[in-house]
């Protein structure tokens, strides 16, 4: 949903708490549960909140990766 996506952006622009925002593109009513819950395959009694999760996860490890080379890469080049 975002969570994170603000603080990893922040050193792009400057000053950054004016200029950054994260909207969702998905309608969420958010009551402490999963969210995205209907989006898991629904095995053994387990509602897909597990499948999203790790989902989440793997995307945003890829995310911090990229984003890590990114930052390597530029500054090689301020070098």
């Amino acid at each position: 949903h975002g969570w994170g996506l603000d603080f990893a952006f922040r050193r792009c622009v400057e000053p950054a708490h004016e200029k950054i925002g994260v909207v969702d593109s998905q309608w969420i009513v958010h009551r402490l549960i999963p969210s995205l819950t209907t989006q898991g395959q629904v095995t053994n009694a387990d509602y897909g909140w597990q499948e999203v999760k790790d989902r989440c996860k793997s995307e945003w490890a890829v995310f911090q990766d990229r984003l890590a080379n990114a930052y390597r890469v530029y500054f090689a080049g301020e070098g």
